[in-house]
């Protein structure tokens, strides 16, 4: 059996051995490089995106604040409205309460004024609380040139809306020069006050 035997000098075979690795070495120096331009590329990438979502989290976060700073602000014009709203509400019942059960003279001198025949004179009115707290009564003295006069305002009055349960307290003759006169006194209950006090409110 023939034994070979290598001549090439030593040095010589560690060069090509070292020719032989070096592509290897540089392929995989290569692959490294790629691989870190990968993760930094992939570092970049993700810091981008979480630097992207912290933005539009601030952004979101800054229109949540103008939200609430607007629905606050709406809000409190709100409370305002309905502060407002109940200082009307209490002004309205104090200007009822105060109203209620007052006599509008303007309103029933009116009425009376058409109510009154001719040769029929009122020398006084007054209003009194009718018994039972019913409301208010209206008291008539007048005189008169006839008796038929006392009954055409006693019926003028019960056919009025404004008065109610009319009664002839007393009618009686007198003379007055030469000439019979009647003297008399009416009551009547006044009714529709309510009615009355939101007529004249009207006015």
């Amino acid at each position: 059996m023939i034994e070979r035997i290598n001549l090439i000098p030593e040095e010589i075979r560690r060069q090509k051995r070292a020719l032989q690795t070096r592509p290897l070495i540089i392929a995989i120096l290569v692959i490294y490089a790629i691989g870190l331009g990968a993760v930094h590329l992939y570092q970049t990438n993700g810091v981008k995106k979480r630097l992207a979502k912290v933005e539009r989290l601030r952004i979101e976060r800054d229109n949540i604040i103008i939200q609430n700073m607007r629905y606050k602000d709406a809000i409190e014009k709100i409370t305002q409205a309905q502060k407002r709203e109940e200082d009307i509400k209490k002004r309205l019942d104090i200007i009822s309460s105060l109203l209620e059960g007052r006599v509008y003279w303007s309103e029933l001198l009116k009425n009376i004024t058409h109510l009154v025949p001719d040769e029929v004179w009122l020398t006084s009115l007054s209003t009194y609380d009718a018994p039972r707290g019913t409301g208010k009564g209206v008291k008539f003295n007048g005189t008169a040139a006839w008796n038929s006069g006392i009954a055409e305002f006693v019926f003028a009055l019960e056919n009025s809306r404004f008065f109610g349960n009319v009664q002839l307290g007393y009618s009686q003759k007198r003379e007055l020069k030469e000439r019979d006169i009647y003297d008399f006194e009416i009551t009547a209950d006044l009714k529709e006050i309510n009615h009355l006090a939101k007529s004249e409110a009207v006015r």
